[in-house]
């Protein structure tokens, strides 16, 4: 059967991408992109952080929902979104999961909790390393972040994790920590093992090699054990600007071949559909 050409981690002007929902299918089409998925990140609570609040508007909605029947004959897009776990928010974040209909939900965690205030892993090595002080340990931030993750995938409210391993962001030659130390190992591997359990997919994301980090996220070692445990996957770019729909797309797909993936997953409805790699 022919390989089709999947991103299913995709940002528009329905959140912080450049590009319309109609602009953003139409340069899909454009680059023979044969599925997109809209995952546009959602709102926080107001009370964490103000940043995004005129995200997913209804007016983007319309737009979005508009384009997707308009270009129904070209290239298949389904709608989903981008939401933070927030241990202490679970309760709005369901509520808001609950006001659409969506096809895709997509769990990130770019905050983590630190003396009662949340910081952005993902903002800037300064804002990273203000988080490592808050912490005094930088064992003690990453088991809170893999727990988190954690914690997200047990609460079932999601398809799909994104960019796993994002405290790796700026760890470029292992500056902030060692990947292959056995504590570090030990806190992945815990989380593997609930999220397979849980019955989550995993995305492998390739944002990580436009970062200081210079890989994609999950690290190779992490997808092949992700693997053994019939973790499925889904791949995505997590494009903002026109370039980054297809870029680095073929060398996710890749990657996910040498970790002994045979097929990847698209979501409609929030059911996943199986596709041959």
């Amino acid at each position: 059967s022919m390989k089709q050409l999947i991103n299913h981690h995709v940002h528009t002007t329905g959140s912080d991408g450049k590009l319309s929902p109609e602009e953003t299918i139409k340069q899909a089409v454009e680059k023979k992109l044969n599925f997109i998925c809209f995952t546009d990140h959602y709102p926080y609570p107001k009370e964490v952080d103000k940043w995004g609040e005129n995200f997913h508007s209804e007016k983007y909605y319309k737009e979005a929902l508009k384009a997707i029947e308009k270009f129904k004959d070209k290239i298949e897009v389904s709608y989903g979104g981008e939401f933070d776990w927030l241990e202490n928010h679970q309760e709005y974040t369901k509520k808001e999961i609950n006001k659409r209909k969506y096809d895709f939900i997509l769990c990130s965690m770019h905050k983590i909790k630190v003396n009662n205030k949340y910081l952005t892993i993902n903002n800037s090595e300064e804002e990273w390393e203000k988080i490592i002080l808050e912490f005094k340990d930088i064992k003690k931030l990453i088991k809170e972040y893999y727990k988190q993750l954690t914690l997200a995938a047990e609460s079932k409210l999601f398809d799909c994790i994104a960019h796993f391993d994002l405290v790796k962001i700026y760890n470029e030659n292992y500056k902030y920590f060692n990947e292959n130390e056995e504590w570090y190992k030990k806190e992945v591997m815990k989380t593997i093992e609930a999220i397979a359990k849980s019955k989550t997919a995993i995305e492998i994301n390739a944002s990580g090699w436009r970062r200081k980090c210079a890989e994609q996220y999950p690290s190779i070692w992490i997808l092949k054990e992700m693997k053994k445990r019939n973790i499925p996957i889904t791949i995505g770019t997590d494009s903002h600007y026109p370039e980054q729909l297809t870029q680095d797309l073929e060398k996710v797909r890749e990657l996910a071949k040498k970790a002994g993936y045979t097929s990847i997953l698209k979501f409609k409805n929030r059911k996943p559909i199986e596709i041959e790699i």
